[in-house]
Formats: structure tokens, C-alpha cells, sequence
């Protein structure tokens, strides 16, 4: 069974739009690129598909020395004179020939008529790996990340409740407490099945936490073994480590040397870049800037995010009962709630650069703030921080708001939420005044949307 995505929707609109360059679908294997353009398909006049992970696929793409040859062999093994306006070419695990990457830009420029998707796990890792550029400006990119928690009610049949949720978003009174109670005890499940497509598939035909696990510990394994292929210049020693020590950083900052104690700091980073680069894990990145572009100190300590929470809570041995016993935010010291916030943020913005912020100031006296994570919008940069309690434990988010003039915060929580205005007095001197939306943890996602 095929799970409705926001993906879908977006690729139709691709594919329909007038002015449509070829598309490159990013993302860790397992995310559902390749479900995602068989559903698209439906809507093509003619669907192609070449899986270069198969033999023959593979054969064809690298005996062919254009795009206009391959169209041509493709006329022929279809018994086409012509291939049709509205034809839609898949070109999956292209990262297996990556140098076909190069043909994009004349499938734009002398076919335009014809749909082309590229996709391919491990793509930024073996486009490094041949110095191979892609064709700037003459193609689209559209990430795919697990699903979001929204997208995760509506795949299990909650669709009303995904649409009551999005109705309350602007609500300055939160969500109603009823339906909140059920978007909790929704989320607390998402937690801990994830949004890996095969996870909530198992999910929904079982409804066992059970069999889930057994999903993730394959989605572990075969995730290690395909990394594994492309070994570092120190071996994969390092790389087995680093996989293996990550779990226990998930949701906070990391100094290589703390990750594998022993290790030479440059292998744990080519270590960690591979990881980053292949998608599995994420370094949401240390800014001192508190307006747009944000740029990442790069000596300071990075903060580590997982894939996928549900892959990550099962490596920490998070069970159902932490989930009753204790507050989300409040799990591992609040690294669980850090974490799927820092998820939700990057699946809510497939279209742009995968990347994440937040605002670390170290001072000479030794005192330090920092806030969880920035959003760059049209109206500003926007400070996230991810806790309970009151406005008036939110010291570093308000030196962030004197410092940059801003008027807007986000505090994220387990709580239904409601708009707060607050005056606070700094300890340094002078007033900020602003306006504190308080929002549930499972509606992190909405952020992204319409900026």
C-alpha cells in the first residue's frame, strides 16, 4: 500500500508546470524516491524507468554517449517511433553512474517535452567521490526526508485529526484540549515508529511495536552495510565507530574528539561528512548571526540530529512506558523533543538546502547562551527554542531578541499552546518587548510553511 505524501502532491505540480526543468529527488535510501515517482507515473502519458542498479539498466545508460542516443534506444527497445509530449523518464540509483547527471541539462534544453527525474541514495557522496558539479541552473531539487508526523496521520487513516490540527495552527488559544490529547497520544506513537515508510507500513497492518523494531534494526543494518562501500581514507573502522557512538549524541552538541574517544579527530570528521552527505544523520550547525545569511562558526561544537527519530529512539532503547513515566521534552534530558523538532524543521522545507541553525555566543567571562534552532524567514530570523516552563527561563532566547531587535519568538513543547506577549527587563540593562507563541512539539512542521 502506497502512503500519501506531501511529496506527491508537490511532484504533480512538477510535472504539470510550464516551465519544468529536469528534477534530482535527494535523500537517504529508504525514504520513498522511488515510490514517490511510481505514484507519478499514474499521471504521465508514458512511464520509463531505468534502475541502474540492475545489470541491463546499467548497460544501456553507460553504452549510450548523449541524451538524445538514450532516448533513441529507448524508442527502439519500446517500439516507439517517438517518444510522446508528457512522457515521464526515470533514471533511479543514478548514483551508479553519476556521469549521466551531466545529460539533465540537454534533456532541458533539447527535450524539453520529455519529464526527467533523477534520484539516487549516496548521490552527494559519489558526485564528490568523481567531481562532478550538477548542472546549476537547468535542473529542480526536491529532498525526501521520513515522513513528517502530519503526513504520518494521514498515511494511518487520522486524517480528520491532521485537518483539525492545521486548523488550530493560527489559533492565539492553542489547540482544544480533546483534540489535543489525541494528537499526543498519536505523537508518542509517531516517536517511536518514525516516519521511515516501511516502518509505518509494518505499523499499520500490525500494530506492533514489535515488529516495528524489527524494521529498524534492518534499516540499521542495511544502512551500515551501504556506507560501508564507501570506505574513508582511514578504512572503515572509523566509520563503524562513529555509526555505532552517534546514537548517544543525537539532539546535542558534539566535539569529535568526545564522539570517539581515541580516534584522530580528522578521520571522525571525514567520518561524520560521509554520514552527512549520504543523509543519515544531520549537523545542524553554530551561528553567532542573528540576521540572514546565517553563517556557521565553524570551530564551534556542531549539533548531531538523526534520520529518523523512530530509527533513533530504538537505538537509545527508548520504550512505550518513558513515554508515560515522563513529559517528551523532558526525555534524555530533552534531546528526544530537540531531535524531532530539528527533523520536522528539514522535512518541512524539501525545496530548500538541508540545513539547520542555531545561536551559540560563548562570552570572554565564560558565560554562554544558546538557542535551539533559527528559522530564516521573509520577516526575519525567527528563534525556536524547544522546552516547557515559563517566559522567564528563556534567558538565552531573549539576549538573542535584544541582540537582534526581533519581536517574534517560538517555544515548543507538549502543551496545546497560546500566544503570550511578555515585557522582560534584562539583566544588563533595558526592555524587550515581545510576543511568545507557545505551539505542541507535533506541530514543529507547520513552521516551514508558506515562507
Amino acid at each position: 500500500m502506497a502512503l500519501i505524501r506531501n511529496a506527491d502532491r508537490i511532484l504533480k505540480n512538477w510535472l504539470e508546470g510550464p516551465d519544468r526543468k529536469p528534477l534530482v529527488l535527494r535523500g537517504a535510501r529508504h525514504t520513498g524516491k522511488s515510490t514517490a515517482v511510481g505514484q507519478l507515473a499514474n499521471h504521465a502519458h508514458l512511464f520509463l524507468e531505468l534502475n541502474l542498479e540492475r545489470h541491463a539498466d546499467l548497460a544501456l545508460v553507460r553504452t549510450c554517449r548523449s541524451a538524445q542516443e538514450l532516448l533513441e534506444r529507448l524508442q527502439q527497445h519500446h517500439g516507439l517511433s517517438t517518444l510522446p509530449a508528457g512522457t515521464l523518464l526515470f533514471l533511479d540509483e543514478v548514483q551508479e553512474h553519476p556521469e549521466a547527471l551531466r545529460w539533465l541539462r540537454f534533456f532541458r534544453e533539447d527535450h524539453a517535452e520529455i519529464a526527467v527525474v533523477a534520484a539516487g541514495s549516496l548521490l552527494e557522496v559519489r558526485l564528490r567521490d568523481a567531481a562532478l558539479p550538477f548542472p546549476v541552473g537547468r535542473v529542480e531539487f526536491l529532498r525526501m526526508e521520513p515522513l513528517t508526523f502530519l503526513e504520518s496521520l494521514d498515511a494511518c487513516g487520522d486524517q480528520r485529526i491532521a485537518s483539525d490540527l492545521r486548523s488550530h495552527y493560527d489559533d492565539p488559544d492553542g489547540v482544544p484540549e480533546g483534540l489535543h490529547h489525541l494528537a499526543m497520544e498519536r505523537f508518542r506513537n509517531f516517536l517511536l515508529v518514525g516516519g521511515m515508510p516501511e516502518a509505518i507500513s509494518v505499523w499499520l497492518r500490525s500494530g506492533s511495536l514489535v515488529e516495528v523494531a524489527h524494521v529498524h534494526a534492518a534499516l540499521n543494518q542495511a544502512y551500515q552495510e551501504d556506507l560501508l562501500k564507501y570506505g574513508l581514507s582511514s578504512g572503515t573502522s572509523t566509520l563503524q565507530s562513529v555509526l555505532a557512538a552517534a546514537p548517544a549524541f543525537y539532539g546535542s552538541r558534539f566535539k569529535n574528539r568526545d564522539l570517539v574517544p581515541g580516534q584522530k579527530d580528522r578521520a571522525i570528521h571525514q567520518a561524520i561528512d560521509l554520514l552527512d552527505r549520504a543523509m543519515v544523520l544531520h549537523r545542524a550547525k553554530p551561528t553567532a548571526r542573528k540576521e540572514r545569511p546565517l553563517l556557521a562558526r565553524t570551530r564551534a561544537a556542531h549539533k548531531l540530529l538523526p534520520l529518523d527519530i523512530g530509527l533513533a529512539l530504538s537505538q537509545l532503547g527508548v520504550l512505550p512506558e518513558h513515554m508515560i513515566e515522563q513529559k517528551v521534552e523532558a526525555l534524555l534530558d530533552g534531546r528526544v523533543a530537540e531531535s524531532v523538532v530539528g527533523i520536522q524543521l528539514l522535512a518541512g522545507q524539501p525545496h530548500r538546502t538541508r540545513e539547520l541553525f542555531f545561536w551559540a555566543r560563548e562570552s570572554s567571562s565564560g558565560s554562554a547562551a544558546e538557542v535551539d534552532f533559527l528559522l530564516p524567514t521573509s520577516k526575519g530570523v525567527l528563534p525556536i527554542e524547544v522546552k516547557a516552563g515559563s517566559a522567564g527561563s528563556l534567558k538565552s532566547m531573549h539576549q538573542f531578541l535584544a541582540a537582534s531587535k526581533g519581536t517574534q519568538a517560538i517555544r515548543l513543547s507538549s502543551n496545546a499552546g497560546c500566544m503570550e506577549q511578555h515585557k522582560v527587563n534584562l539583566p544588563q540593562g533595558g526592555q524587550i518587548d515581545y510576543t511568545l507563541r507557545n505551539l505542541p512539539l507535533y506541530l514543529a512542521e507547520l513552521l516551514c510553511e508558506g515562507d
